[in-house]
């Protein structure tokens, strides 16, 4: 099961679609898709810097104006204060005033006048007869004598409020009360300036004092709450200004902030350093500002989409299209490896390289088929050959040996009727008729397998068949060996032999030389048989199939051999300039170890001689005469 898994998951991963889809969609898509990603990171990262550089302008420029309201609103406390019913305490004349005034009601929940010991004896809002002698506020605006502005307080109602008191001075120039802005954490005017600031569609601003409280929300609920460990108003608290984009609750929140300058405003009387610490607070989430994108990401997620499933749709249509062919051509070739050479690919569509390819199918199953023929006819060839070779071989056994064997057994029975002297002569002549029916047997046999090979080695048999061919065909052959002899298997040595012996076989029959150069090659990891000769030459043939188109089995022969061990023959003529064949073998599966009795170095004249490989052949045994005799 688990067998027929693997099998299954290679079959999908390794089939020409899915590597089409791994190899080219795969990496676009995860291009497009990291492109997407590093685009919309780069975006959010530019739309933050964008956006935070554009709130900490807004809340900077937002915090000016609100501070210049506000050094307004005390101007017109101011105005009441310079009045001079207040200035002596003219309790009736002041509340008409206050009454009448209009200008610093729309800036204040309420709006009084104290005397001196800080009892409310005017108001507009409020309640005559409060004290306020009890708040800090009171004793510092009398000893700074400038307006103060004092920290949330509960009046006598228990009412949250922030008041702003002006000091007031009689004709002497002696403290005669002061006039009381207040403002309500619960009501509408404190806020009044902040409550316009607007930072983008959705986007609002609170106000905070110097403890993180927040005095004015526009969510009710949030006002009077202490926040000091938001990370924007821990920053307004270190007197730092700016934008930044936070995580707060759970929510992306883009918030400015900066404190409001009422002390550095120009011409401003409000010098007193309680009118520093109070801060703006812009917030705009970050959903509400990518919203409008919303629809342009959406677009741009098809798009990205469509660009991955376009060509995923397009590649497998066209993938079928190269596929289908290339699996009719994998089972063509399945039947010409099972032996079919008739099978012909006829795809018709397709890419031009699949057109190609099943032109050159078709191109190597027609060699094939050539092949095929050209081998059965060699095959039938070396039948007729070996058939051939067997008439001959019972030729001469019975023309030449069985006669000279007849012969000589009808002479033996003449010899017993002879006398001493006529006997004497008669076993001469019968012993020289022994020793030439035995050389023309051991010519025959050395003919069939040469004995010298096994005994002298490959080079010194070669060597000596030279030396036969010019004693018997008044041709010269010259050897040479080069590299160091090694030892190698006993039927590639044949193999090497017998095609030097057909080259040769071949340069007597056709070539009409008169000179041969035989040169044996040891190289490191190959072996080397060339046969150079100086005859008509012929027109030597592109392909191997035209020698056996030609008649040419011996170099056809040469040919297969040469096969049999891994080789290559090379045949290389032009008509008149004799004729080169040369055969190489690679070594690396049959090269034989070294042995006690493997090849010597090479000779003088760089010629190697392999010692004999007998098993203990002694000096003057028959075998060993004979080659000495076929040396000569």
């Amino acid at each position: 099961m688990k067998r027929a898994k693997r099998r299954s998951r290679r079959a999908i991963t390794g089939s020409l679609r899915a590597q089409l889809m791994l190899t080219t969609v795969a990496p676009v898509a995860a291009l497009l898709i990291a492109l997407c990603l590093v685009g919309v990171f780069a975006f959010t990262r530019l739309t933050q810097t964008l956006v935070e550089e554009r709130d900490s302008d807004i809340v900077q420029l937002a915090a000016q104006q609100v501070a210049g309201y506000w050094v307004e609103s005390v101007y017109f406390l101011q105005q009441i204060a310079l009045f001079e019913p207040v200035k002596y305490g003219d309790i009736n004349t002041s509340q008409s005033y206050l009454s009448m005034e209009t200008a610093a009601s729309q800036r204040f929940d309420r709006v009084s006048v104290t005397n001196a010991q800080g009892i409310v004896v005017a108001t507009k809002g409020g309640e005559n007869g409060e004290d306020i002698s009890r708040y800090e506020y009171f004793d510092r605006v009398r000893a700074v004598r400038r307006p103060v502005r004092s920290e949330v307080h509960e009046d006598a109602r228990g009412r949250s409020i922030i008041t702003v008191a002006v000091p007031t001075y009689d004709a002497a120039g002696q403290f005669s009360g002061c006039v009381l802005g207040t403002w309500e954490l619960q009501g509408e005017l404190l806020g009044f300036a902040v409550a316009n600031i607007r930072v983008g569609e959705n986007g609002f601003a609170y106000l905070v004092d110097s403890s993180g409280t927040i005095l004015y929300h526009p969510n009710q609920e949030s006002v009077g709450t202490v926040s000091p460990q938001h990370p924007a108003v821990a920053e307004l608290l270190r007197g730092e200004k700016g934008a930044r984009t936070i995580n707060f609750d759970g929510e992306t929140t883009v918030v400015g902030y900066a404190p409001i300058p009422m002390r550095h405003m120009t011409g401003s009387s409000l010098a007193d350093e309680t009118w520093d610490g109070w801060g703006l607070v812009t917030s705009e989430l970050w959903r509400d500002i990518v919203a409008p994108l919303q629809p342009f990401v959406s677009l741009m997620l098809l798009l990205l989409v469509l660009v991955i499933t376009l060509p995923l749709t397009v590649l497998a249509v066209n993938s079928k299209r190269i596929a289908a062919p290339l699996q009719s051509l994998a089972a063509q070739a399945e039947r010409v490896a099972s032996g079919e050479f008739d099978s012909q690919v006829s795809i018709g569509a397709g890419p031009t390289e699949v057109r190609e390819l099943e032109v050159a199918f078709n191109r190597m199953v027609e060699r094939l088929r050539e092949y095929q023929r050209d081998i059965q006819n060699y095959v039938v060839s070396i039948l007729n050959s070996q058939e051939d070779e067997r008439k001959r071989i019972a030729r001469e056994l019975h023309d030449e040996t069985a006669q000279q064997l007849i012969v000589l057994g009808r002479r033996i029975e003449m010899a017993e009727e002879l006398s001493d002297d006529e006997l004497t002569s008669e076993l001469e002549y019968l012993r020289d008729m022994v020793d030439d029916t035995l050389q023309g047997v051991r010519r025959f046999t050395s003919d069939l397998r040469p004995p010298l090979l096994e005994e002298l080695g490959l080079p010194r048999t070669l060597e000596i068949l030279a030396g036969r061919e010019e004693r018997d065909e008044s041709l010269r052959v010259d050897v040479t060996i080069s590299g160091r002899p090694r030892q190698l298997l006993p039927e590639l040595e044949l193999a090497l032999y017998r095609l030097a012996q057909e080259s040769l076989s071949n340069v007597r029959r056709h070539a009409h030389a008169s000179h041969v150069d035989l040169q044996l090659t040891y190289g490191q990891d190959y072996v080397g048989l060339e046969i150079r000769d100086n005859g008509v030459g012929f027109k030597g043939p592109t392909e191997w199939s035209e020698l056996m188109k030609t008649g040419r089995l011996g170099l056809m022969g040469i040919h297969e051999r040469a096969r049999l061990f891994g080789g290559k023959a090379t045949i290389t003529s032009e008509p008149g300039q004799g004729t080169l064949v040369s055969i190489l073998v690679p070594l690396t599966a049959i090269v034989l170890p070294m042995s006690d009795g493997g090849p010597s170095e090479a000779g003088d004249g760089g010629k190697g001689v392999t010692p004999g490989r007998g098993t203990g052949h002694e000096e003057g045994r028959p075998d060993q005469r004979a080659a000495r005799d076929a040396a000569k």
